[in-house]
């Protein structure tokens, strides 16, 4: 997507959040964008996560 041009998604439920590029940048290597998001939402439900210690792959895996 080019720098500044804004994507908007009209969700099932008809709200329509924007999200916009606004510069480039690099993690772990990777090439990625730094963007801004619009919109409005509301908590619907709350989650926990736990780490494994004995996790061989503590940091995800690339498919």
């Amino acid at each position: 997507m080019p720098p500044d041009e804004p994507f908007v998604h009209e969700a099932i439920l008809g709200t329509r959040p924007e999200g916009r590029p606004v510069d480039t940048t690099t993690v772990a290597s990777l090439p990625a964008a730094i963007t801004t998001i619009t919109g409005r939402a509301w908590l619907t439900g709350t989650a926990q996560f736990f780490l494994d210690p004995e996790d061989p792959f503590p940091e995800g895996c690339y498919l």
